[in-house]
């Protein structure tokens, strides 16, 4: 079975973001297109976080360590990066988060689920980007967070509800 993933790509906090397509071909290859550029990949766990990885036949040992949706990738040559990989929902989200918003602010489901955790109470002070609930839609668990620093006024929401696409959650203000 072929499976085909998009995701966003940015290193070390940069402002520039790369787009990768990422094919599974059969046998464990993978045909990797990066901002337009195809390659052609393999891999195989070497030890504790180490992976030998084989790009266009050139060979490369990294040992690589997951912290969320960022990766810390230190290589053969000693050259340590940090690479945050994104699906399209989750960068949407970030690029909600991240906008500098002013006053009350009503966060939406963004995609059909059911609420499995709620992290956070009405009156709670919360930072920009702190989880508020996760959202599982899909299978996949997903982080609804903080637009803004301030405190959380209304949970519209409750374990095990189901929500749709535009539903009111919470409002931090």
């Amino acid at each position: 079975m072929i499976t085909k993933r998009d995701y966003f790509v940015t290193i070390d906090n940069g402002e520039q973001e790369h787009i990768v397509n990422l094919v599974e071909q059969c046998c464990g290859m993978f045909k990797v297109t990066i901002d337009g550029r195809e390659y052609l990949a393999d891999y195989s766990v070497a030890g504790d976080n180490v992976y030998s990885i084989i790009v266009n036949g050139n060979s490369y040992s990294m040992d690589i360590h997951e912290k969320g949706d960022v990766f810390t990738i230190l290589t053969d040559e000693g050259d340590t990066f940090d690479v945050e990989v994104l699906d399209e929902m989750k960068r949407l989200m970030k690029m909600r988060t991240h906008v500098g918003l002013e006053g009350r602010q009503v966060i939406e489901a963004q995609m059909p689920g059911y609420i499995w955790k709620l992290l956070v109470e009405p009156g709670q002070e919360v930072e920009a980007g702190q989880p508020l609930m996760i959202l599982v839609a899909m299978k996949m668990e997903n982080e609804i967070k903080a637009p803004k620093a301030g405190v959380v006024q209304d949970i519209f929401v409750t374990l095990d509800q189901t929500v749709s696409t535009g539903d009111k959650l919470a409002v931090v203000e």
